[in-house]
């Protein structure tokens, strides 16, 4: 399946009443999902529970956050071998700065940060395949 096929597929697949759709072709496996409205609803009310708890809460301890692969697919650490990574251990971050690149069917998709905070460690090393939700980094939330 080529990135215009696959373009065309999820076109569709947004414009069906289909919640779920997995396709495996040559070794190859991907899921879509939609959130129904009531799903929506009750994460949009979860989120905002935890967000006035977390506002309770004094900051005395720092959090500490991992950021997960959000896909299957390759990790690296810069734009490409010959340039400096985007993050080292130590530096400060901020949110939608890049982390790294993981690459999935040739599309590179950049994975950001959500929040502002430092570099405690990285937790895979350049080339490496990762799996859905597997730990990539963690920040030291400030």
């Amino acid at each position: 399946m080529n990135f215009e096929e696959l373009k065309k597929l999820i076109k569709i697949f947004e414009s069906s009443s289909l919640c779920e759709l997995e396709v495996r072709e040559k070794g190859i496996c991907f899921k879509l999902a939609k959130h129904t409205q009531t799903e929506n609803r009750r994460e949009l009310s979860l989120s905002q529970a935890k967000n006035k708890e977390r506002g309770k809460v004094k900051k005395e301890k720092k959090e500490e956050i991992y950021v997960r692969s959000p896909l299957v697919g390759t990790f690296y650490r810069a734009p490409s071998p010959e340039e400096e990574p985007f993050v080292e251990v130590g530096d400060e971050v901020s949110p939608d700065q890049t982390l790294c690149i993981v690459e999935a069917m040739k599309v590179m998709n950049e994975i950001t940060s959500e929040s502002k905070g430092k570099i405690k460690s990285i937790l895979v090393e350049n080339g490496e395949p990762v799996e859905y939700d597997q730990e990539l980094f963690l920040i030291e939330e400030k």
